[in-house]
């Protein structure tokens, strides 16, 4: 009876608190570094100036699809938890044999003339199952880390989109508000000129309405501006639209140096380490449907007490017995599950062969995109502007004279307005394109600290 007991209240709830220990850390795959994720996510002070880097480290603790995949990770360490926990053993009492016409007999309740019963079922485990189990739920677990640097590289890089922008509307309403003081000054002289007789109204009335064209212009440059600083905002994931903030001149130096792709550099993007990951638990999710074929084993052990009495002379006293209970697989053999897990490692291994197409191919068209915003803007900065700006000043200096018209400085005046703008877009095409092409190049941590461990000391 000691050793029944024990079997139920001695070794049932030691494994059972052995299964309840946290599992041992493992890797995760979100080892990049990141700003701290606790504490409310508040908008930076007002009036305070943005930089590149703030505005990354402001997305990393506070980008909502960032905070969502560092819960897919802590939900993923639990899961490694509970597959390591082992079934429970059952316990069961009971009480038969109650004859209303007899009755149940005097004395105590150990007296009365009842079949007790105190029985203890133990589920096993065959075919490694619970091994199994806790491996699917550790490669998940590394798939899930290996996510976390996929959309952090996602996100940041959206986030730096958005600065460039926010960045090059900033530079856009510079342009506008520079040549709204150009025509101020101009339509003061001209107001000079015409009292004095040397120009026609008509030509001040010109110069007027196409500082008009630009008042309009710069209204909506200001808006497509606040416009653009909400949507960096909501990519950050902070409240509010940064409307009162001014964000720093951060451009990249148009000679930046950018490593070249290399098949090593494929092999460790993070979505594409994502995807091997998802495919190993796939794996590891295949055998142990292929396991789930092997029927699990029940063995119990039993008590019984069944005492005789005046009214019944039968009685057994105390007996014991030993039970092994297993489905039989007459109707199915779980080959279902073995099927379903199969299709969803093929499924797994055509989306890991779909990442790595689409990752190289992107590689190649950022890297083009990189290389053609580049030559435009060394083309813009070391011809087209500085000839728009000649121009320009040659048509600035005739008007002053009276060797020119009005409609000659004014269209010199809008090719140099519309240059300028022509500039910042390349300016921000450039930096949106280094940007994602250095994104593009990222490499998870985790594999490269695991190529490193699995490569053998030299001599």
């Amino acid at each position: 009876m000691a050793a029944l007991l024990g079997l139920g209240f001695v070794a049932g709830p030691a494994a059972s608190l052995a299964a309840e220990r946290p599992a041992d850390p493992l890797p995760s795959g979100d080892s990049t570094p990141t700003a701290p994720a606790d504490g409310p996510c508040t908008p930076p002070p007002a009036g305070a100036a943005l930089t590149l880097a703030q505005v990354r480290l402001g997305a990393l603790r506070c980008n909502r699809t960032i905070i969502a995949a560092r819960r897919g990770v802590e939900a993923s360490q639990a899961d490694i938890q509970i597959a390591s926990q082992r079934p429970n053993p059952v316990l069961s009492l009971g009480v038969e044999n109650i004859n209303p016409h007899a009755g149940v007999g005097a004395g105590n309740l150990r007296s009365k003339t009842v079949d007790s019963t105190l029985r203890v079922d133990q589920l096993i485990e065959t075919a490694n199952k619970g091994n199994l189990r806790v491996d699917v739920a550790r490669k998940a677990s590394a798939a899930a880390g290996e996510v976390v640097q996929a959309v952090v590289a996602q996100q940041t890089g959206m986030v730096e989109q958005a600065y460039f922008d926010a960045l090059a509307s900033q530079e856009r309403v510079a342009v506008l508000r520079e040549m709204l003081g150009l025509y101020e000054r101009t339509r003061q002289a001209s107001e000079t000129r015409l009292r004095a007789g040397d120009v026609a109204r008509a030509d001040v009335t010109r110069l007027q309405l196409d500082a008009l064209r630009a008042q309009n212009d710069m209204r909506q440059a200001v808006t497509d501006h606040y416009r653009d600083k909400a949507v960096l905002a909501q990519a950050m994931g902070v409240p509010g639209t940064l409307a009162d903030n001014r964000l720093v001149a951060d451009w990249p130096a148009l000679e930046a140096a950018v490593p070249p792709p290399d098949p090593d550099t494929l092999q460790r993007r993070p979505d594409v380490t994502a995807a091997e990951a998802r495919l190993a638990a796939a794996a590891a999710s295949r055998d142990l449907a292929r396991a789930g074929r092997v029927p699990d084993v029940t063995i119990g052990a039993q008590a019984e007490h069944y005492p005789t009495s005046p009214s019944n002379s039968y009685g057994t006293g105390n007996s014991f017995g030993v039970f092994l209970s297993m489905p039989l697989p007459v109707r199915h053999s779980n080959g279902g599950e073995a099927r379903r897990a199969e299709v969803d490692y093929y499924a797994a291994l055509d989306d890991r062969n779909r990442v790595l197409l689409e990752a190289g191919n992107e590689i190649d068209r950022l890297r083009s995109q990189l290389e053609t915003a580049r030559q435009s803007l060394r083309q813009m900065r070391e011809d087209v502007l500085p000839a728009a700006e000649s121009v320009a000043g040659n048509a600035e200096f005739a008007y002053s004279k009276g060797a020119s018209g009005v409609l000659d400085l004014l269209d010199a005046r809008r090719a140099l307005r519309q240059t300028r703008l022509d500039a910042v877009a390349a300016q921000g095409e450039y930096a949106k394109a280094l940007s994602a092409y250095r994104a593009a190049l990222q490499t998870s941590t985790t594999a490269a600290a695991a190529r490193t461990a699995a490569t053998p000391a030299r001599p």
